[in-house]
């Protein structure tokens, strides 16, 4: 063998050439040190321990104490060095006889000799190492471990390197071996079948096979299955009997040791088996809730979701669990589709999960939800521009329009904003087509030729519509001509001076006196004709609501009314039974109703407001785009006509 600069070899060596397992300081630093003068050449490392090298020697001894690997006590003064390792081989080497002959009892404390260094034993409840070490901790290093039983029996001595499988193979190893004997064979058998009357066949099968093959014995020892019961019993009887002994001999404290064993593995794979199941059953219960409203759920949402009882979910699995079936559920399948679970980040940066299958339902629910929202925000943002008679482009073209949507819908509805730009969603939109499996798509689209449709579409917004809506909310006063501009020059007398600095001062003070004697002449000419125009005004409603009136008495019964036959229509073509969605989406009908009414009024004369008009106007508006997507338009129809004269009575 080639020299060596490692200590706890060289003690080794040095150890079993003197046949000791004790040797002391002294002793081993008078072999070092000519040890290191042969073979420094060889082993530079070797210098430090040429000249005096009991203090390096002790420094490396600490080190080697630390782990266990020695153990250094005082005998007489004098330091001793116990090699530890020789000791941990004497338990190793019964365990490696029981390898090849099961009947060779467990190792116990009174096997070992007396000079065996009680330092290398950790006494250790009996249930809690074989289950950490079943669940895959590592067994305290260069320690032996007293396994201590919760019932009168001898511990067994457990040293590194055994592991808790070959632990539960020898415990099921000598049972088999004690049933393979012809009485007791016959004994536990019968003990079997008379607690199990009526399943003699499902008995004899098991214990056959106990017996007889002990690979397919340790699988379903593992799977704790149908067998497990069966198991739990013949571990019963065994212990049960051999208890009863009074005086024990050592093959009855192995037989008890090795059922015991049997029983805390066989527990240990029993709890792993429900847990394991309760796991399963939690994750189902993620899924099903992730398929619930509001359909997108961020980390911290999924972190509280609970059962049909309250029970958290986190808790019943892991953190790490639900980790991987996160990770899991959002990586793309082997053959590139999408993934079941969908992620998506929002401008502020917050991650959000949703299902495949729940992203084209949640997009139309959104669109639906938001375009009040967005209606709302964009009327009053008009409604102040209006106020001071200005103007912006979005007003007027439809590009800047759905521009200005979709800034609003960024800021208002993130949820929405992110799915429509998400990169999955025109993936699952056509697949959804090909496959013919998402409901309403052919009334809600989401794309035309593979461009998301502008958001006016997509939440039924015209810059029409907007306008009439602000313009609706102004005083009245803005409407009349003649005082709007008035009121139009005033709030833009701050851009009119810019321009003035410009010109000269003549010049500047003569169109101050303009504006000033034209705003006089206005204001008189308002203050003399605003009785006679708003006589005029008064008389038009008054014929367009007698004009209503006379439709009415066509269209509504005699023994009903108005109101009553717009709420029976309305329930007609509107079915939806979620009361909020409802509830949208009849606003959404009577406000283009309201649209389209108002712009006809402006030019239409009492006198053409006919049955006949008014069934042309119905159906010229049941036409458009928007309200083809209503199925039951004859309903629909009918609705529109009745509500139009509700609008025209209450003008």
């Amino acid at each position: 063998m080639g020299s060596t600069s490692d200590i706890y070899t060289l003690l080794r060596l040095y150890g079993k050439k003197q046949h000791r397992t004790q040797i002391s300081v002294e002793e081993f630093c008078n072999y070092l040190l000519k040890y290191a003068q042969h073979y420094v050449t060889e082993q530079p490392d070797l210098a430090k321990y040429t000249k005096a090298p009991r203090e390096s020697l002790l420094a490396e001894l600490d080190n080697l104490a630390a782990t266990n690997k020695v153990i250094l006590k005082e005998e007489e003064g004098n330091q001793i060095i116990v090699i530890s390792a020789y000791f941990r081989e004497t338990v190793n080497s019964r365990y490696k006889q029981m390898a090849t002959n099961p009947s060779i009892p467990y190792p116990i404390p009174t096997d070992l000799p007396k000079d065996f260094p009680q330092e290398l034993i950790s006494q250790q409840d009996a249930g809690t190492i074989i289950y950490d070490l079943l669940d895959g901790k590592e067994h305290g290093e260069n320690v032996i471990y007293s396994l201590v039983f919760r019932r009168e029996i001898a511990p067994v001595l457990l040293p590194q390197g055994v592991t808790a499988e070959f632990l539960m193979q020898s415990s099921i190893a000598k049972l088999r071996d004690l049933m393979n004997h012809g009485e007791q064979h016959d004994y536990f058998l019968q003990k079997l079948m008379t607690s199990n009357g009526g399943r003699s066949l499902a008995v004899k099968n098991f214990f056959n096979q106990f017996i007889s093959n002990e690979e397919e014995t340790i699988i379903k020892f593992k799977e704790a299955g149908d067998c497990y019961y069966f198991l739990n019993q013949l571990f019963l009887f065994v212990r049960q009997d051999f208890e009863k002994i009074k005086d024990k001999t050592p093959e009855d404290v192995d037989l008890l040791q090795a059922v015991y064993i049997a029983e805390l593995c066989a527990s240990f794979y029993k709890n792993k088996v429900q847990l394991n199941l309760q796991k399963d059953t939690a994750l189902k219960n993620l899924e099903l809730s992730l398929g619930k409203q509001p359909y997108y759920f961020d980390s911290a949402a999924i972190s509280k979701f609970v059962d049909s009882r309250g029970v958290p979910l986190l808790g019943q699995y892991s953190e790490e669990d639900l980790n991987d079936y996160l990770t899991k559920s959002t990586t793309p399948t082997v053959d590139n589709h999408m993934p079941p679970l969908l992620t998506f980040k929002t401008p502020d940066g917050n991650r959000y999960f949703v299902l495949n299958e729940k992203t084209l339902p949640l997009l139309m629910k959104l669109c639906t939800e938001a375009r009040k929202t967005v209606h709302d925000s964009i009327t009053k943002e008009w409604f102040g521009l209006l106020q001071k008679f200005q103007s912006v482009p979005a007003m007027k073209n439809i590009k800047d329009f759905d521009q200005r949507l979709e800034e609003i819908v960024e800021v208002e509805e993130p949820i929405l904003y992110s799915l429509l730009n998400a990169p999955f969603l025109k993936t699952i939109y056509y697949d959804a087509i090909d496959n013919k499996n998402a409901n309403n798509l052919d009334k809600f689209n989401f794309f035309n030729d593979g461009e998301l449709l502008p958001y006016s579409e997509l939440l039924m917004l015209t810059p029409h519509s907007v306008m009439s809506d602000a313009k609706i909310l102004l005083p009245v006063w803005y409407t009349l001509p003649g005082l709007s501009f008035i009121l139009a020059l005033i709030f833009g007398r701050g851009s009119m001076s810019k321009k003035a600095k410009n010109k000269k001062k003549k010049k500047e003070s003569a169109s101050k006196s303009t504006a000033q004697k034209l705003q006089s002449s206005s204001t008189m000419s308002v203050s003399t004709e605003s009785p006679k125009s708003q006589n005029i005004a008064n008389n038009k409603k008054e014929e367009f609501k007698m004009a209503a009136a006379t439709i009415e008495k066509i269209l509504v019964p005699p023994d009903s009314s108005l109101d009553s036959e717009l709420t029976s229509y309305l329930n007609e073509w509107n079915h939806i039974l979620d009361k909020e969605a409802k509830k949208n989406l009849t606003e959404d009908v009577n406000s283009l109703i309201r649209d389209y009414l108002r712009k006809i009024l402006r030019t239409a004369s009492p006198s053409s407001i006919t049955p006949e008009r008014i069934n042309e106007l119905a159906e010229t508006l049941v036409k458009t785009p928007a309200l083809q997507k209503i199925n039951d338009h004859a309903n629909l129809h009918m609705y529109v006509q009745l509500y139009m004269l509700r609008l025209i009575k209450k003008a």
